[in-house]
């Protein structure tokens, strides 16, 4: 997809928001789409929904039905990839093991004519479960419980199918309208799932060490990259970050780093749920730390033993199960895919009446002059009342000269201010538009970085970083930015360790760790004793020669 400019008709990727050329602002410019408009299946893609870094999912319609879909597309440069479209359509085979009213349906997967890779979902009229979550503003059980109650149903029958989702967060719950209910779920987004065998045990092949996952829902087990002990309890831990930040509006682990965020999963114990927000109920803060365990074993083992726990806390506060009415502007959002408008008063405006004409009253005693009326006589002045009309004059003209010096004084002021005020208003949006090249820039350096994570057991090691164009060095833990797809060289060191070197390809972001080896500690030397020779003639007491003394080694 691309922009073009109104001004110059240079087109830009869509990413770019300001023309090189002119600085023309493009957020408002609609992207040049081949899609919209192109029939793909049984389909007519009509708009862009959103897009990510493997593809891009459209709104389309069945054009003699009328009925809407989501079509999700791999971007074409990972057409020949053969992991990324398995990755891809590992999505659509998930789901469709599952078969659950609380997952998103796939309906369809297919590639086009020109080597396009899709599948069809359902289309959602609502929202993310994130839009509730106020930061800092904790949500109540009574609006919580229903919908992690679902949330919990939903899991279950993907971890009976031995499907791990690996990403749930509150994006990927998604609130519609159902059967006149509001905050119906979908758990969406199953592209990173896992198959696993009869025992649990993950079955994919995702290399040891890759981190996949969002940092602030991580479970330590892939925080770590311990990829093959990911389970359904990873789901769970999970699940125990959303409550956590539903009950009280804030992240257990709120790092502002990817690797400190990280560190926080594995090694440290979360906060008291009500020494953030004391209205928690202590058996539902009981509930939201049990699922934060760091060991699998110490969790909920399964999300029904999660489900019943929540149930249970619930029933015992007296808290329906029951989801709310939706109101009847969300009745007909659903229905209609459109958002309606109230009036917010409910006050109907009367039209203004047309202004009549204004009279001006006749001055009483004396009669109002017409065409019919004669002049009055010519009745000469007097000299005085000549001069006094003069002076009158004079002063008149006095006063309209200074009058007319004081606007057009009064007017260059004004016009003085404006010009200032449009110079500044000039080099307001010079600066700002400044502002945004250099953030558009910043951004565009950011993107080509990858964020690692550097990690040793023990803590405290010294390590040095090492790739084609530079140099850095640290210590443990700590996190660092790498060119994309850069091959870096990373050399562990500590006192009384062993040192230890790995190379990483920074092409996603990822922890490097290390767990350094003890030194061997070397052999005492041998000990020498002294025993007395035979024969020597001494006497007790008499003190032996050095030549009675004979070493022995062990």
């Amino acid at each position: 997809m691309s922009r073009t400019c109104p001004e110059c008709q240079n087109q830009y990727e869509d990413e770019i928001l300001h023309c090189p050329e002119d600085g023309r602002d493009l957020s408002g410019v609609e992207p040049d789409d081949e899609l919209i408009g192109r029939d793909i299946g049984s389909y007519r893609v009509t708009k862009l929904l959103g897009k990510g870094g493997m593809g891009a999912v459209y709104m389309a319609e069945h054009p003699v039905i009328g009925s809407r879909v989501a079509i999700k597309l791999l971007h074409p440069q990972y057409a020949t990839d053969k992991k990324i479209v398995d990755r891809f359509f590992n999505e659509a085979r998930a789901v469709n093991v599952i078969g659950h009213d609380n997952i998103l349906k796939i309906l369809d997967l297919n590639v086009t004519e020109d080597n396009r890779h899709y599948f069809v979902m359902e289309f959602l009229q609502g929202k993310p479960l994130q839009d509730l979550i106020v930061p800092e503003v904790p949500m109540t059980l009574d609006a919580a419980g229903p919908i992690l109650l679902q949330v919990c149903e939903a899991l279950q029958a993907a971890h009976e199918s031995r499907i791990v989702h690996r990403d749930l967060k509150p994006d990927n719950v998604y609130l519609t309208v159902h059967k006149g209910k509001k905050n119906f779920v979908k758990v969406v987004d199953f592209g990173i799932a896992r198959v696993t065998d009869d025992s649990g045990a993950s079955t994919g092949k995702t290399q040891t060490g890759m981190v996949m996952g969002t940092p602030a829902y991580m479970s330590p087990e892939q925080a770590g990259g311990m990829t093959a002990r990911i389970d359904g309890r990873s789901d769970i831990y999970s699940l125990g970050c959303m409550m956590f930040q539903m009950a009280t509006g804030k992240l257990p682990f709120p790092g502002t780093s990817f690797g400190e965020v990280l560190i926080g999963h594995l090694q440290l114990p979360p906060p008291s749920p009500r020494s953030l927000a004391p209205a928690i109920p202590e058996a539902y803060e009981a509930l939201i730390l049990k699922c934060l365990e760091k060991k699998q074993e110490d969790r909920y083992q399964t999300m029904r033993d999660a489900h019943d726990a929540l149930a249970q806390v619930m029933g015992q506060l007296g808290i329906s199960r029951e989801l709310p009415p939706a109101s009847a502007e969300e009745l007909a959002a659903a229905a209609t895919g459109t958002k309606t408008r109230t009036n917010p008063g409910g006050v109907l405006k009367t039209p203004a009446r047309p202004a009549l004409p204004r009279k001006t009253p006749a001055t009483p005693g004396r009669p109002m002059m017409t065409n019919a009326t004669p002049f009055p006589p010519f009745v000469p002045k007097s000299r005085p009342a000549v001069y006094i009309g003069l002076v009158a004059i004079v002063l008149a003209a006095a006063s309209g000269v200074v009058f007319f010096v004081r606007q057009q004084a009064g007017e260059n002021r004004r016009a003085a201010e404006r010009a200032a005020q449009l110079a500044a208003q000039h080099i307001g949006e010079q600066a700002r538009e400044a502002a945004l090249r250099a953030e558009e820039e910043q951004r565009r350096l950011q993107n080509d970085k990858i964020q690692l994570s550097v990690v040793s057991e023990p803590v405290g090691a010294i390590v040095e970083v090492t790739w084609k164009e530079g140099v850095k060095g640290g210590v443990t833990p700590f996190d660092l930015s790498v060119p994309k797809n850069a091959s870096v060289r990373f050399t562990f060191s500590k006192k009384d360790f062993v040192s230890w070197t790995t190379d990483v390809i920074a092409d996603t972001p990822k922890v490097v760790r290390a767990s350094l080896l003890a030194e061997p500690k070397p052999a005492p030397p041998p000990r020498a004793i002294k025993v007395k020779s035979e024969g020597s003639g001494k006497k007790p007491g008499q003190a032996a020669s050095k030549e009675d003394d004979i070493p022995v080694e062990f």
